[in-house]
């Protein structure tokens, strides 16, 4: 799981910014949003403008350089923070995989250009590229024999070693590869004024062609109809797909052409939505404004139905302060981006690190937050 993750100096992200899933509490309810001590499912809260949408792009730039998965380089042309463009941009991840820790830091002067990498595992230096150098070193059994001069900077070590080496199986190998198998897996999904996704997958799937040969649309139906969208559908071969209808008495209607924004942005979350529930599920799932276009029941359904899912993290983004009630989260997995982001060092964690008041189920953290306990 991600456990932490650091920028500087990306975007809006000018000082070091920390992201810390680690503290949390030992809260009687809502346990399904925790697993081994990190937040399993979260949600963080901001304005317009803060960060919310440049965080998502932050922890997402390790796809583009260690993965063959789709990838939205669009999203990291303005790169480095405006007032530092000369500046590298510094990454931090820190994953946790039952008890061992895998930490990787890398610098980078654009989204394919690398400075600077180091992996550590258990605190133990495995691969280090210096600041500008073209060589690196390894400490991974099987790489000793592994070429290490003139590395482009275009190329990641960790994804350079992966690619041309046979691993033993030692247990820091398969630490090394668990590591890069959890982002292959990592995804993030926009409904909003365009419906794309980068990670976890390559290309473009037929949405309601998948989601009827699953033999998800009766349960398609039945989560509409959980966010108060009344409707039947059904389903027809067009063209040699599956096409998805309203059904009014046994009268087609075509789904896409009649459908309202939000009920269409809701079908997109579904699609996704039973990729979480498979055995390949997504290791790590971040929609940013996931309720864009919901009211509140729609999106507190979304995040009843997240909570459930076993084998994936999820972040989600929000303006709507209603959302942090102990009903659906818990304040250790409920965040607000500060006002102050980018403008100096900043380390975020969860609502109940900023009170000292015991928090407990009953409490309305909604009107607490409105009230500026947390300020």
């Amino acid at each position: 799981m991600l456990a932490k993750f650091s920028v500087k100096n990306f975007k809006n992200f000018k000082e070091s910014f920390t992201l810390d899933l680690t503290q949390t509490k030992q809260y009687g309810f809502s346990k399904d949003c925790v697993k081994n001590d990190i937040v399993k499912t979260g949600l963080i809260y901001g304005p317009n403008s803060i960060g919310k949408s440049n965080l998502g792009r932050a922890i997402f730039d390790i796809v583009l350089g260690l993965t063959d998965k789709q990838k939205r380089y669009d999203l990291y042309l303005s790169y480095q923070n405006a007032l530092a463009p000369g500046a590298c941009v510094e990454f931090e991840y820190e994953f946790h995989f039952d008890q061992d820790v895998v930490v990787y830091r890398y610098w980078k002067t654009s989204f394919e250009d690398f400075v600077y990498e180091q992996l550590f595992i258990n605190g133990q230096d495995m691969i280090s590229r210096l600041p500008n150098a073209t060589t690196f070193t390894s400490n991974l059994d099987g790489t000793e024999s592994l070429r290490t001069e003139a590395l482009s900077s275009k190329i990641s070590v960790l994804r350079y070693i992966r690619a041309n080496t046979m691993l033993s199986e030692s247990k820091n190998n398969k630490l090394f590869l668990k590591t890069l198998h959890f982002v292959d897996n990592m995804l993030q999904f926009w409904c909003l004024s365009e419906n794309s996704y980068q990670g976890y997958s390559i290309g473009s799937a037929l949405l309601e062609d998948e989601i009827v040969k699953q033999g998800h649309l009766p349960d398609l139906e039945n989560f509409l109809n959980e966010c108060d969208v009344k409707c039947r559908l059904m389903s027809r071969l067009v063209q040699n797909r599956q096409m998805l209808f309203f059904d009014f008495n046994n009268h087609p209607l075509p789904f896409w052409d009649n459908a309202s924004t939000g009920t269409k942005s809701l079908t997109l979350f579904y699609f996704w939505y039973f990729h979480l529930l498979s055995n390949d599920a997504p290791s790590f799932v971040f929609i940013d404004e996931f309720d864009a276009f919901y009211h509140e029941k729609a999106s507190m359904q979304i995040i009843r139905r997240l909570k459930k899912t076993k084998l994936t993290q999820v972040l989600l983004t929000t303006h709507c302060s209603n959302l942090l009630t102990n009903d659906l989260l818990r304040p250790d997995c409920a965040f607000e981006m500060p006002k102050d982001t980018g403008l100096k060092p900043i380390v975020l964690g969860p609502l109940s690190s900023k009170t000292g008041k015991e928090l407990r189920e009953a409490h309305n953290i909604p009107k607490m937050f409105r009230a500026g306990a947390f300020d």
